[in-house]
């Protein structure tokens, strides 16, 4: 859709959440530990990131998520954390799978 020129909102930059806590992406954990950011600064950094993203949204849905979110802004993410986040990537049919298992939905 960017490279037709059409604007990119990422919605789900966290993954529901699943990304904003420690201890459920071990990796990601990693990373931020290495870069001294908290876990949700770093995804949405990795998310901010992308050339494609025109637009981030953090899903902070409180205060405090909010002041954890804002610093990603700031996180630079260099090659070996990149490609360590590359681990993360999750399947489209398998991710949409999750979320509709999610009590909320």
């Amino acid at each position: 859709a960017h490279d037709a020129g059409l604007g990119v909102i990422v919605k789900e930059a966290l993954a529901n959440g699943r990304l904003a806590a420690p201890g459920r992406a071990p990796v990601l954990d990693r990373v931020a530990s290495r870069l001294g950011a908290a876990p949700d600064a770093v995804a949405l950094a990795a998310v901010l990131a992308q050339p494609f993203a025109d637009i981030v949204l953090s899903g902070a849905a409180t205060s405090g998520a909010l002041r954890s979110n804002i610093p990603a802004a700031e996180v630079r993410l260099d090659g070996p954390a990149l490609a360590d986040l590359d681990a993360l990537e999750e399947d489209g049919e398998r991710y949409w799978a999750a979320r509709s298992r999610m009590a909320w939905t």
